[in-house]
């Protein structure tokens, strides 16, 4: 069968029309020339393009030094550190320059300078900026500084895609990843299992009461041979001891007895003798003394020498002073004790009051006499302020050591006791705190003794000034010590 228009008609063989299957088309995509435009920047140092960005959204675009900047440049006469040199207005840019920028660009209604711009009244003052609305036709390039900045609105171009991996490799990585994950885990699972079943199945023997006393005292049998060997070794110890004690006792006894027997025996002349030098030596040392020399004298040789006869030499002074005739002690009654031959004394004890002077006078015993009092005379020159950051003036310090001269001149009356020509210079140094009080104080010349300067530095470390302003100050005092007398 054929068609109207002499054309077989699109059925099978036999010539039987059938409906054709809808034929369903994905949308095209939009046209590029449809879509917005979108803003494109590029940025000119040294007659080379160094950066150069598509802003696919509409959004403010900024410039300068600032590293928060799309474009990033030194400038230094842009008013902040990022500018907004685009500006979005709802779905519009808006261009912001200023009076030191300079270019050309392309508005509806031809090309002009920005300075044209700004004598015409295309540009609106907004401050220290002018704005100039733009279109999507609009291009041009603007100089700030040492930078041209070049832009026009152009159609979007399209997406690229990110790269990926071929599917083929994916798919195999995936796979040889999850294969040897799976082949661990039953591998694992299989022993795990495995060791659980035989543990199960496994017929433990179950020891009995000899097995455990057998195997506690193979434990144990070595502690105890350990501490019964340790306890043999002490007493061994304690024995061979005490035979070598008792050789070294023997050996003592031994060579004592030898020094005994082997000494040799003096005879009875020899002791004699010898007793005999002893004794003449003794009686040379006490005639050399003061009692033993005085009572010899007086008893000629009748006192010491019978001593010296009948005593031994061995016995001490008291027991040869006990021995000694001839010799009493003197009492009141007359004719006890004599003066030396050719004196004029009667042998009477007298009273300390019978004693006179040589121009025949009493001596004076009635109570102690008049003790002599010392003094001495201390001078002091003005204070010297000598550092220190605070200030001071010298007049209050000088008026609070004459209030306490009192020490000063106590410690130098104490030394003047003991030495009464005591005399010569002191200086000391001092330093005020703050709060006033004495935090340190050393003597710089010292003529006196050393306890008067130590007990003068202590007084200072006493005393308490007004407080200085400004800090701690340090004064040198000055003095004179010289007796009154």
């Amino acid at each position: 069968m054929a068609s109207s228009g002499g054309k077989p008609s699109s059925g099978n063989r036999k010539g039987v029309d059938r409906p054709s299957k809808p034929v369903v088309r994905k949308a095209a995509p939009p046209a590029q020339s449809t879509l917005p435009k979108v803003l494109r920047i590029g940025v000119i140092q040294g007659g080379k393009i160094v950066e150069e960005r598509i802003i696919r959204r509409r959004e403010t675009v900024t410039v300068g030094p600032s590293e928060k900047a799309h474009f990033v440049f030194a400038a230094q006469d842009l008013p902040s550190s990022r500018f907004e040199l685009f500006e979005t207005k709802g779905e519009e840019y808006t261009l912001n320059f200023t009076e030191t920028m300079s270019g050309r660009i392309s508005i509806e209604g031809g090309v002009g300078e920005l300075v044209d711009l700004r004598k015409t009244g295309k540009a609106r003052a907004k401050g220290k900026i002018w704005q100039v609305p733009l279109t999507d036709q609009s291009r041009g390039k603007i100089a700030i500084g040492e930078s041209t900045i070049l832009y026009q609105f152009v159609a979007p171009p399209p997406m690229q895609p990110r790269p990926q991996l071929p599917a083929a490799v994916r798919g195999n990585l995936l796979a040889n990843a999850i294969n040897f994950s799976t082949v661990c885990i039953m591998f694992f699972i299989l022993l795990e299992t495995g060791m659980c079943i035989w543990w199960a199945n496994t017929d433990w023997p179950k020891p009995n009461m000899d097995e455990i006393f057998e195997k506690y005292k193979e434990l144990v049998q070595p502690r105890i041979a350990k501490i019964e060997e340790q306890k043999a070794e002490a007493e061994t110890g304690k024995t061979e001891n005490a035979d070598e004690k008792a050789e070294e006792d023997k050996k003592k006894t031994k060579k004592e007895n030898w020094k005994d027997d082997d000494t040799p025996k003096k005879s009875a002349d020899e002791i004699a003798r010898e007793r005999a030098e002893k004794r003449a030596q003794l009686a040379e040392a006490l005639a050399q003394t003061g009692i033993n020399k005085i009572l010899g004298a007086l008893g000629g040789d009748g006192a010491i020498a019978d001593v010296m006869r009948g005593g031994d030499v061995g016995a001490d002074q008291d027991e040869l002073l006990a021995q000694v005739s001839g010799v009493g002690v003197a009492t009141g009654e007359e004719g006890a004790l004599h003066g030396p031959a050719g004196g004029k004394g009667s042998g009477e004890a007298a009273d300390i009051s019978q004693i006179k002077v040589g121009d025949g006078k009493d001596v004076a015993t009635e109570g102690p006499g008049a003790e002599r009092k010392i003094e001495g005379k201390v001078r002091k020159k003005d204070p010297i302020a000598s550092g220190g950051s605070g200030m001071l003036e010298p007049g209050e310090v000088a008026g609070v050591v004459a209030r306490r001269m009192g020490a000063i001149k106590g410690c130098y009356e104490q030394a003047l006791k003991r030495n009464p020509s005591l005399q010569g210079k002191l200086s000391i140094l001092f330093t005020i705190s703050g709060s006033g009080k004495v935090s340190s104080a050393k003597c710089t010349v010292n003529e006196l003794t050393p306890e008067v300067c130590s007990c003068i530095e202590s007084a200072f470390l006493r005393f308490r000034f007004p407080p200085p302003e400004g800090g701690t100050v340090t004064f040198e005092y000055p003095f004179l010590f010289q007796p009154a007398g």
